[in-house]
């Protein structure tokens, strides 16, 4: 029997955890700037966050049982949900410099809720074939349809311009640098890793000469 990877499972748990345990912890120290309004637009962030959380919990599970050659990724699966995992919990525990309602929360929250669609598409649109490990399975094809006509990897794309939205949402210098030092080097890690197991598919060589990795015209 082989051994089963809940690698994935393990971090989605934790991950919520640690929201809702510095959410707590937030809202008692009182560092939302939305008393007085008839909405606490931070309480809706963090919603919108878990409930994408468990929208993608569905491929964790998934990916428990999935059939599939798994790769030596050099544990970038951890290191990318790392970086996401902190960058979401220092936007929570650390003060925003924000310190009153503006225009940069609703942009953050707009690039959010854009990135989540986008790489919700790309997700929907590889199907069986999207993974949160790195594997190939059988009559593993090329998708060419959705997002994947514009770029190799937009659901990578589409999760940092996710967290984008999360660091001027929360804008802290500390969240800031997480986002860029540690979960931005983490999927481009991954990528470069990933794409070692994909070129190894037939066309996938063909379609890349056509394609950006992440975005058009950029990388």
């Amino acid at each position: 029997m082989k051994s089963k990877d809940l690698t994935p499972l393990i971090m989605w748990f934790v991950l919520i955890a640690g929201i809702v345990v510095i959410s707590f912890i937030r809202l008692s120290r009182s560092l939302s700037i939305w008393d007085g309004y008839p909405v606490d637009f931070d309480i809706i962030f963090i919603g919108l966050y878990i409930l994408w959380m468990t929208i993608e919990l569905r491929v964790s599970k998934k990916d428990v049982n999935a059939e599939g050659k798994k790769t030596s990724d050099f544990m970038t699966c951890q290191l990318y949900g790392a970086g996401q995992a902190l960058t979401i919990l220092a936007a929570l525990w650390f003060p925003s410099v924000w310190r009153v309602p503006n225009a940069a929360h609703f942009v953050g929250i707009s690039i959010f809720l854009f990135g989540v669609c986008y790489r919700s598409w790309a997700i929907r649109t590889l199907g069986q074939f999207y993974s949160h490990r790195v594997r190939t399975v059988s009559q593993h094809q090329i998708v060419v349809s959705g997002p994947y006509r514009f770029t190799r990897h937009p659901a990578y794309a589409g999760m940092i311009i996710a967290n984008t939205g999360i660091s001027i949402y929360f804008l802290s210098w500390v969240t800031i640098c997480v986002f860029i030092f540690i979960l931005i080097p983490a999927i481009l890690l991954r990528i470069v890793i990933e794409e070692k197991t994909l070129l190894g598919i037939d066309g996938y060589s063909e379609f890349a000469k056509k394609r950006k990795r992440l975005f058009p015209a950029v990388w």
